[in-house]
């Protein structure tokens, strides 16, 4: 079993080191390109950036806008060679189990931070929403059009919301229609929020009527909303507290067993039924926090 385990880990290592040699040579024949672009177009065109972004996959992607994060060929190379180099470090020092235990595990830590990433961010856009819409319903009030008010309602926004809407406002400054440049970072973000105003704008375009009024009470609803929010929170407060005892329970009696009697975890390691029972171990445990995390997940 060992031996086996110590073959499938150098099989995914050997995989991984051959990612990052195609990840490389992609990379050097996009910078060939974009030299020979630089090069056609003489010497005053702008400089071409050295920083390519790589496309994810389309069930990343909303996480990855909603994080405001973007992947780059040099940013992958980084992490495949962190990643590369952890788990072979592990393999030679712990041995299969523990390798194979960290190279599950890399994606799933790196997946959660990026979900927490995303929840805070979207969580600090949609509390400074309605203090943004109100910008936007009072520059109409003075005569602004529409697209002239969602793009200049951003200088007193909040950073969060620049950070979110700057794309659509340069759109919108140079001529894009209201409705399809709403509706495009909507679908960008996948924000319930956002997805909202896109909805009222392009309902308001279609069909007319005050958008001063819409958006007054569209502002209300997400006032609402996170007024909702913030009560749930605290109505859950306390089981979640009771999660992450329950979690962290069996964590904190191993490292105490561990101190009263190191040679606890002997049998763990080096015996095969003691590698098979802390695989079924960790995957149980892996399994308890998915189910409590999916119980306490709160969406209205």
């Amino acid at each position: 079993m060992v031996s086996g385990g110590a073959y499938l880990i150098l099989a995914f290592l050997i995989v991984g080191l051959i990612a990052f040699y195609l990840t490389g040579e992609r990379a050097k024949g996009l910078s060939a390109i974009d030299r020979r672009l630089a090069a056609m177009a003489g010497p005053e065109a702008a400089p071409v950036r050295s920083v390519t972004a790589i496309s994810v996959p389309e069930r990343i992607a909303p996480l990855m806008a909603q994080a405001q994060l973007e992947i780059t060929v040099q940013t992958v190379r980084l992490l495949a060679v962190i990643g590369l180099a952890l788990v072979f470090l592990v393999l030679v020092l712990a041995g299969p189990v523990a390798a194979l235990a960290l190279l599950l595990g890399l994606p799933m830590a790196g997946l959660s931070w990026l979900r927490e990433r995303a929840r805070k961010r979207v969580e600090a856009l949609t509390e400074a929403l309605p203090l943004y819409l109100d910008g936007v319903r009072q520059l109409q009030a003075v005569g602004n059009s529409l697209s002239q008010a969602l793009a200049r309602a951003l200088a007193d926004a909040s950073p969060v919301v620049r950070s979110y809407f700057d794309t659509a406002a340069r759109r919108l400054e140079m001529g894009a229609p209201v409705a399809e440049t709403m509706q495009q970072l909507a679908d960008r973000i996948q924000v319930p929020e956002v997805s909202m105003i896109a909805a009222a704008i392009r309902t308001n375009l279609r069909y007319g009527g005050s958008i001063g009024a819409v958006f007054g009470n569209l502002s209300h609803i997400l006032r609402e909303r996170l007024r909702i929010r913030r009560e749930l929170v605290a109505a859950t407060s306390e089981a979640k507290v009771s999660s992450r005892v329950l979690i962290a329970m069996p964590l904190l009696a191993t490292v105490g067993l561990v101190l009263m009697n190191p040679s606890y975890l002997e049998f763990f390691i080096k015996d095969p039924r003691g590698q098979s029972l802390s695989l079924v171990a960790l995957g149980l445990e892996a399994v308890g926090v998915l189910i409590i995390r999916r119980m306490l997940r709160l969406e209205f």
